[in-house]
């Protein structure tokens, strides 16, 4: 998923402070002609150089007018267009992604002007996601490219594999403490006389399910996300109920997730 946010800054001689433009800008007839490289500079810059496992990665995109005269270039889905390259080559996310895979864009761009000393600054996040359905990428060195009225920019990242802890039913009632970024694998039993249901968390926002156990039978994945604690938990219903009366059993763990 992508969040993107445009807007436009100027810094105003004799003032310590930028004065910020925000909305669209510009669609007025007389428009200046089109954002040249002698006017106009493009940057990506990453918000740090190493992301832990399942956090977002934050990028921001620049493209600043350094000339003296007012310039026009075109948002829309495909533009800025963006893309991120594993260390294969291969584009894990770009633009007009939808659910980790590539989506035909829609056809429309508006039309902006930049004026003189101004900045365009657009906000980017990726969920560190790929694939139909989408699922974690992998540790490694990632590249980020952006296209923009004719220019282009790239900025690079590494992704770190957290560690990972797996619990069966020997660990139930147990408290486990996770760094950011790190896996919880949950396996349960898929044969025997309890049918167990997926394990779920309690607040996704601290430790959220990355792989479900239909991907792999018995085995559910969670990755920590956030500070705080949360409860994994699962049910096993007895299969041969009524006929032997067996209860269904009750499996959680406690996660604790601190900061490196």
């Amino acid at each position: 998923m992508r969040v993107r946010i445009g807007l436009i800054v100027a810094t105003v001689t004799m003032s310590t402070l930028p004065v910020m433009l925000t909305g669209p800008v510009g669609e007025a007839s007389g428009a200046p002609s089109a954002c040249v490289a002698s006017q106009v500079s493009l940057s990506a810059t990453v918000e740090r150089a190493r992301y832990a496992s399942g956090i977002p990665v934050h990028v921001t995109v620049t493209l600043a007018n350094h000339s003296s005269h007012s310039c026009s270039f075109a948002t829309g889905p495909s533009s800025p267009d963006y893309r991120i390259i594993n260390g294969t080559g291969a584009t894990v996310w770009g633009s007009c992604w939808v659910g980790g895979a590539p989506s035909p864009c829609a056809d429309f761009l508006v039309q902006r002007t930049l004026p003189s000393g101004a900045r365009y600054v657009d906000r980017v996040t990726w969920g560190q996601r790929t694939g139909s359905p989408d699922v974690p990428v992998p540790a490694g060195r990632y590249r980020f490219l952006v296209t923009l009225a004719g220019e282009r920019a790239e900025t690079s990242f590494a992704l770190s594999g957290g560690a990972a802890v797996t619990v069966t039913l020997a660990g139930a009632n147990r408290r486990y403490t996770l760094g950011l970024g790190a896996q919880l694998a949950v396996r349960l039993p898929v044969t025997g006389l309890l049918r167990w249901t997926s394990a779920q968390s309690s607040d996704p926002a601290v430790v959220a399910l990355v792989v479900p156990a239909s991907s792999v039978p018995g085995v559910t994945v969670f990755r920590a996300l956030h500070r705080g604690v949360a409860r994994i938990s699962a049910t096993g219903n007895p299969v041969c109920y009524p006929q032997c009366l067996m209860p269904s059993r009750l499996f959680s763990v406690t996660v604790v997730v601190r900061a490196p």
